[in-house]
């Protein structure tokens, strides 16, 4: 049996598995993916998905569990993903999430409920991890607004913080801490 973390009666963080390669290449070449996420590759192709699916089994083999997470619905499959950048190779006192959905399912309080989810998950994991961490660039309120609603406070906005194609981009610096 995989691991899963439960999120709702619909939905489930599940890992990911050689046959999501087609949602892969399918859900990231949208345009929208792309200018809110920094670091996967335009365009998105199988090459890069093969990439992505070696690099998972060496995170989990690395680590012993999973690192990165398919966001999956009992009737619709693979919806997305989050993950965590594995910070000091995950033994750090923070780490930082990242996540994506697909357009189809975007605007429904899924990913507010992944994030509260996984959140919850990392903490009670990871005894040591006192601070979860996102980055989400100005021009996506809406990931915001997914973290505030998840626990994760503003504490900063940090200009030309990242660089990706060549373009200074600024960032909002959101913070989860363990109470």
């Amino acid at each position: 049996m995989h691991p899963f973390i439960f999120v709702n009666n619909a939905i489930n963080l599940t890992p990911f598995l050689a046959e999501d390669k087609h949602y892969l290449v399918q859900y990231l070449n949208d345009p929208v993916i792309r200018r809110d996420t920094l670091r996967i590759p335009i365009p998105y192709t199988d090459e890069a998905a093969a990439s992505w699916l070696i690099t998972v089994a060496e995170n989990r083999e690395k680590l012993g569990m999973e690192a990165n997470w398919v966001i999956r619905h009992h009737k619709n499959g693979f919806l997305g993903s989050i993950g965590r950048a594995l910070i000091n190779n995950g033994e750090s006192h923070l780490d930082e999430i990242g996540y994506w959905l697909a357009a189809p399912f975007r605007g429904q309080g899924i990913m507010t409920a992944v994030v509260q989810a996984y959140s919850t998950w990392l903490f009670d994991q990871h005894p040591d991890l006192v601070r979860i961490e996102a980055n989400v660039f100005p021009h996506n309120p809406a990931s915001v607004r997914v973290l505030e609603k998840a626990g994760f406070e503003r504490e900063g906005y940090s200009r030309k913080l990242h660089c990706k194609n060549g373009v200074f981009l600024d960032s909002i610096r959101m913070a989860k801490i363990r109470e």
